[in-house]
């Protein structure tokens, strides 16, 4: 039986720096996509499901006839949709 020691594979160091600097990238990305979130939908006695059915909804009442193009009209007529199926907004 022959057994040879296998040297682990590493990158050129420059390689590395790039993937590190990806990988920074994405963590800073990440935390600041969360510190913009300073709110929430919530509504009493919803099941789990049910926030996404009631988006999918009115997502289909707000985009029908439309080219899907969000804007601060349609970001609106989503938050009232919400609101009439009973969702609120809450703060973080």
């Amino acid at each position: 039986m022959n057994c040879y020691a296998v040297a682990p594979v590493t990158q050129p160091a420059g390689r590395r720096r790039i993937r590190d600097m990806k990988r920074l990238i994405a963590l800073l990305i990440t935390l600041v996509l969360a510190g913009c979130s300073s709110w929430h939908w919530e509504k009493r006695g919803a099941l789990d499901g049910d926030y996404a059915r009631d988006e999918n909804f009115c997502k289909q009442q707000v985009y029908s006839g439309t080219d899907g193009v969000v804007t601060n009209a349609t970001v609106r007529s989503m938050h009232v949709c919400l609101m009439t199926k009973g969702w609120q907004k809450v703060k973080n």
